[in-house]
């Protein structure tokens, strides 16, 4: 299998360069993964109609791919797309969150570089998905120049409607088997209360995470104000303690730095994958809501089939006339279609609700252990932080005992230094040690 680039650019078509070498990668003892970087973002056009462009470069050693390494050209609206036909296909299952939209500051560097990663975990989180990597749309995504996503897309809207445009007519009868829940619906009913109580709890912490990031930038104004201060009272100061202050302001400086650094790296590390977390639990949501509403749809079809049953034993009850013949065969051809149209809302509502279930497990583990790296991230983040904050001050410590006041500011040996030079002691008269005034004892 060999490496092959194909870059489709905005509008144009693909451009295909062979190369030698063995791509890919692999984890977990050589199996074979999708690893899925997001690049190079671009402007295109100019005013109403200016977006930004990202190239997607794929890196792959599974057999379901042509090639070992390509990449192609997307803008937003291709993610959005994709994830709304994954949504249709899918049902019940848990599809990744797409950053939000945004209206102002669209282009400002800060924000198109949230975004570019917010994409790219967007794409690898569907890579790792069981049913969403298997899907066709995704290679599609991954692989199609513009030409062929434009069919694709095209070929998919045309679709749309059939057997879910029939699952929302259904949606809208109604019956009294709907009222009573099962065990499996009070299942669904227990997992909606713990997602809706995780979130809570979640942007809780967004919000305390929030304020820690904020008063981290207000240290580091305030650090830096605060060795400026320093700084500018050593040069009204005598000689003895220009050198002093200075060097407090210097550190201060230092400090103030290390601590912008931290205020960026919490945000990066911490902060955004809270909020991330928060998205994603809007996705769950998601999934609940598709079961929901094929639930829905199935004792729409219970109803349907009900009310037409019903409709014929009154045709067959009612006196001979003529044209009864007529009515009873087509209301016994409505009920067979309606017989049929229920088992198949059964079969999706069965199988939507398998998927969300186990859509759920899977999201509670890698919640686990995404929520683990995430807190141990943090913490080592909080002793790195720490101990170059000590250090700094630590290295503060010597410089501002150097100073000897009484001779001006000059600096005063270390001890060691000082003691090497010093005559040795003379010796007592009687050969003891030589008198000394007690002060303070």
């Amino acid at each position: 299998m060999e490496d092959v680039a194909v870059d489709a650019a905005a509008g144009g078509g693909a451009a295909a360069s062979g190369g030698g070498g063995g791509g890919g990668a692999a984890v977990g003892g050589g199996v074979p993964d999708l690893v899925i970087k997001v690049s190079d973002p671009i402007k295109n056009a100019e005013g109403l109609n200016s977006y930004i462009s990202y190239k997607v470069n794929t890196e792959t050693t599974l057999e379901e791919y042509d090639y070992n390494q390509f990449s192609v050209i997307r803008r937003y609206s291709d993610f959005v797309w994709l994830r709304e036909t994954l949504l249709k296909s899918l049902p019940g299952a848990i599809i990744p969150p797409l950053p939000e939209k945004a209206m102002m500051n669209r282009f400002a560097p800060e924000f198109v570089e949230g975004r570019r990663r917010a994409l790219e975990r967007f794409l690898n989180r569907c890579a790792e998905h069981p049913l969403a990597s298997k899907n066709e749309t995704f290679k599609t995504f991954l692989l199609a120049d513009d030409d062929k996503l434009k069919k694709t897309k095209e070929g998919l809207k045309e679709k749309t409607g059939g057997y879910f445009g029939s699952l929302s007519s259904a949606m809208t009868l109604s019956t009294k088997l709907e009222q009573v829940k099962s065990d499996q619906d009070i299942t669904f009913d227990e997992i909606a209360t713990y997602v809706q109580n995780l979130e809570a709890q979640m942007q809780n912490v967004a919000k305390h995470t929030a304020a820690i990031v904020k008063r981290g930038r207000e240290l580091a104004q305030g650090l830096f104000e605060f060795g400026l201060a320093f700084t500018l009272l050593g040069q009204h100061e005598t000689e003895a303690l220009v050198t002093a202050l200075t060097q407090m302001g210097h550190t201060a400086d230092q400090l103030s730095l290390i601590a912008a650094e931290q205020v960026e790296k919490e945000q990066l590390w911490f902060e955004e994958p809270i909020v991330d977390y928060i998205q994603m639990l809007g996705a769950v949501k998601e999934a609940l809501a598709k079961r929901q509403e094929s639930r829905k749809a199935y004792f729409g079809r219970v109803s349907d089939k009900e009310h037409k049953a019903a409709s014929l034993e009154k045709l067959k009850a009612a006196p001979e006339k003529p044209g009864k013949a007529d009515k009873v065969t087509a209301a016994e051809g409505a009920l067979a279609a309606a017989e049929e149209a229920e088992e198949v809302a059964k079969g999706h509502f069965e199988e939507v609700s398998a998927r969300a279930l186990e859509e759920m497990d899977r999201f509670k583990q890698t919640k686990a252990d995404d929520m683990r790296k995430v807190v141990l991230d943090y913490v080592q983040l909080q002793i790195q932080y720490n101990k170059r904050m000590e250090q700094q001050w630590a290295l503060l410590v010597p410089e501002i005992e150097a100073i000897d006041v009484d001779q001006g500011g000059a600096a005063v040996p270390p001890p060691a230094a000082a003691a090497s030079i010093m005559p040795p002691p003379v010796p007592a008269a009687d050969g003891g040690a030589a008198d000394e005034d007690e002060v303070g004892v």
